[in-house]
């Protein structure tokens, strides 16, 4: 398909096409079958299943839920992506899944911090997604919400 860049590009175009039904369609085509999305670490946080349960569980805790992008740009077989999340907390975002119970919505507008992650690209499938400093990945989300992860 060409860059790695213009790869990630089609794979965020596709995502964002008409949510949340295109997050969960641009998952299953970009995503390789065995995605790991990992924490700082190298930890395995989630894999492509858990992954489209997120976006869904996301989506219906945040009516208007998205990805702001403010910068990208390829390195290797990695896309550095940053940008921050932003939506308005409407419904209650259940996390049982995680073992963390049920958030109740606010009814507020929520804006994470600006975050970095490196995507790494090998042909066309994005083979995971890791989290660069210490704002981004799962427990940065949680962390804006003011939950903390469950303790292993």
């Amino acid at each position: 398909m060409g860059s790695k860049l213009e790869f990630y590009k089609a794979y965020f175009e596709a995502s964002w096409a008409n949510p949340p039904s295109s997050n969960v369609e641009a998952i299953e085509t970009y995503m390789a079958d065995d995605f790991q999305s990992l924490d700082q670490d190298g930890n395995v946080v989630m894999n492509k299943e858990a992954q489209i349960g997120m976006i869904q569980l996301l989506f219906t805790a945040f009516k208007d839920f998205k990805f702001v992008r403010s910068d990208m740009r390829e390195e290797g077989d990695n896309v550095i992506v940053s940008g921050h999340w932003e939506g308005t907390f409407t419904g209650d975002l259940d996390l049982s899944p995680l073992g963390m119970g049920v958030i109740p919505a606010s009814g507020e507008k929520i804006v994470w911090p600006e975050a970095t992650s490196k995507i790494k690209i090998q042909g066309d499938q994005i083979e995971s997604i890791t989290p660069v400093g210490d704002t981004g990945g799962v427990k940065g989300f949680l962390a804006a919400l003011g939950v903390e992860p469950p303790s292993e």
